[in-house]
C-alpha cells in the first residue's frame, strides 16, 4: 500500500500571503477612513481565513493499493475520489515538469487535475472516456499496482 500526503507547494502558500497581507491592509484602511469597522472586520476575517486556510492547510492524501487509487483532499474541501483498477483503461506517467497553469484542482483541457507538490504526473484514462491527472512521488509503484490490478481483472 502506498500512502503519501501532498501539500500546496511553498510558492503557492507564499503567493497567498502576498495577496492576503495587502488586502488586509486595504480593508483596515477602508475601515479607518469610512468608520465601517464591523463590516470591514468581518470581510477581513473571511478573506484571511478563506484564502489563507485554502492555501495553507489544503492537502491531498493519495492512497494506492490492490483495489485502486483513492484521493482525499482536505480540510477546506471534503473531496474524495476513488479510481478502482477495473474502472481504469490506462495509467501513463507524463514527463516531469508538465505545466498545468497552477496548483490545486484544475481543469486542464481534457480532464480534471489534482495538482499538488508531487514531482511526477500520472494520467488516468477511465472506462467512461474521462481523463484525470494526479501528482505523486510514487509513480513507478502505482504503475506496478495498476498492471498487477489489470492482470487480476483479466483473469476474472
Amino acid at each position: 500500500m502506498i500512502i503519501e500526503t501532498q501539500h500546496m507547494p511553498p510558492l503557492a502558500r507564499w503567493i497567498g500571503g502576498v495577496i492576503g497581507a495587502p488586502l488586509l491592509v486595504l480593508f483596515m484602511y477602508k475601515a479607518v477612513t469610512t468608520g465601517e469597522w464591523l463590516e470591514m472586520g468581518i470581510a477581513s476575517a473571511v478573506l484571511l481565513l478563506g484564502l489563507g486556510g485554502m492555501l495553507m492547510w489544503l492537502h491531498m492524501r493519495l492512497e494506492a493499493d490492490e483495489q485502486g487509487i483513492q484521493l482525499k483532499i482536505r480540510p477546506v474541501l471534503r473531496l474524495q475520489r476513488n479510481f478502482p483498477w477495473e474502472e481504469l483503461t490506462d495509467v501513463t506517467l507524463l514527463g516531469a515538469g508538465r505545466n498545468f497553469g497552477g496548483w490545486g484542482i484544475r481543469y486542464v483541457g481534457d480532464g480534471w487535475g489534482y495538482i499538488f507538490e508531487g514531482n511526477q504526473v500520472l494520467k488516468l484514462k477511465l472506462r467512461n472516456g474521462k481523463t484525470r491527472y494526479i501528482t505523486t512521488n510514487s509513480a513507478e509503484d502505482i504503475l506496478r499496482l495498476f498492471h498487477r490490478g489489470q492482470g487480476k481483472s483479466a483473469m476474472k
